[in-house]
């Protein structure tokens, strides 16, 4: 093996360890956002909740209210 052929199989194996860093921080990123989708649309879901609870808890106050006032 001349240094030629030496270089040669050195560039490959720099170019199979670049692109495995690549896939790998790809991999990485894809599950980062997916985890930011995932917990975004969570988020919204809990906060639709909660203004349903509170508009339950608002209604309640009300009749509690107009409960005191009749009694």
């Amino acid at each position: 093996m001349d240094c030629c052929e030496l270089a040669l199989a050195n560039s490959r194996l720099a170019l199979y360890i670049a692109l495995g860093a690549f896939g790998t921080i790809a991999l990485l990123l894809l599950m980062f956002f997916g985890y930011n989708l995932t917990l975004g649309a969570r988020t919204a879901k809990l906060e639709k909740k909660n203004g349903q609870e509170q508009k339950q808890l608002d209604e309640l106050k009300k009749e509690l209210a107009q409960l005191k006032k009749n009694a």
